[in-house]
């Protein structure tokens, strides 16, 4: 019996001793021999996320950039229309002669003049976001360089460098959408350049032909012809003997 009972005192402390080995009560298992393979990892997928993110942000301002060119391009288009009706309708009253300083021409003249006051604004902004979309160029070129110097980190997974792929080809084509963004913005804004210099010139046309009532050359060698502006309406009837100063009768 006595030796029945230290065997199985034997064997009870095996188990114990075994459990503690296994996290029991002499405390945890040690750390597997790759734990710091884990770590890289971790730090490189750190690394990841926020590439992802800063991707993802030049991604949505590019986007934005491209809706804010079309806004511009609907706003440049309504105001050069609504010009072009403007000039014609003076031009063909014109054509067929009318009073010198038309007052319906004047008007007409000064709202063509607003029009194209709006496009020059609009312009303006297209320019405004040339300098937002080359900015951007720059911080994709920023992005692409952070993206490789992430391979050479040590302790990445296959699975890191394909999500390293994903973002660089991402980026490559963001910085495609710059560059055709670019070059969109550069080809209206010398188109929109090129039609208000012309119309510049097309309203001292035809204010000059608004003051003669009908189309005519401008005169040679001289400055810019007089703006039309609007009539001066005659005042109210005076008392007899009142002294009444001259009248503008037209735009001079």
């Amino acid at each position: 019996m006595g030796l029945g009972v230290r065997r199985t005192a034997f064997l009870l402390t095996a188990v114990v001793l075994l459990n503690g080995c296994q996290g029991g009560v002499f405390g945890p298992a040690a750390p597997p021999s790759g734990s710091a393979t884990q770590t890289g990892t971790a730090t490189v997928r750190g690394r990841i996320q926020q590439l992802r993110a800063d991707q993802a942000a030049l991604a949505a301002g590019i986007a934005k950039q491209q809706e804010l060119l079309e806004q511009t391009r609907g706003q440049i288009d309504g105001d050069t229309s609504a010009y072009s009706g403007l000039v014609s309708s003076i031009s063909a009253r014109l054509q067929t002669g009318t009073t010198p300083g038309n007052p319906e021409l004047v008007d007409q003249w000064n709202n063509a003049q607003a029009k194209l006051d709006a496009i020059t604004l609009g312009v303006g902004q297209l320019n405004s976001l040339t300098s937002q979309v080359t900015t951007q160029a720059s911080v994709a070129g920023y992005l692409i360089d952070n993206v490789r110097a992430t391979y050479s980190v040590g302790g990445a997974v296959e699975d890191d460098h394909r999500q390293l792929q994903a973002i660089e080809s991402d980026t490559g084509r963001s910085m495609q959408d710059v560059d055709r963004l670019i070059g969109d913005l550069n080809a209206e804004i010398t188109r929109e350049n090129g039609f208000i210099a012309r119309e510049r010139a097309n309203l001292a046309s035809l204010s000059y032909g608004i003051n003669l009532g009908r189309m005519g050359p401008l005169p040679r060698g001289g400055g810019a012809p007089p703006m039309p502006r609007r009539i001066v309406e005659a005042p109210r009837a005076v008392a007899p003997g009142q002294q009444v100063g001259a009248l503008p009768y037209g735009v001079r």
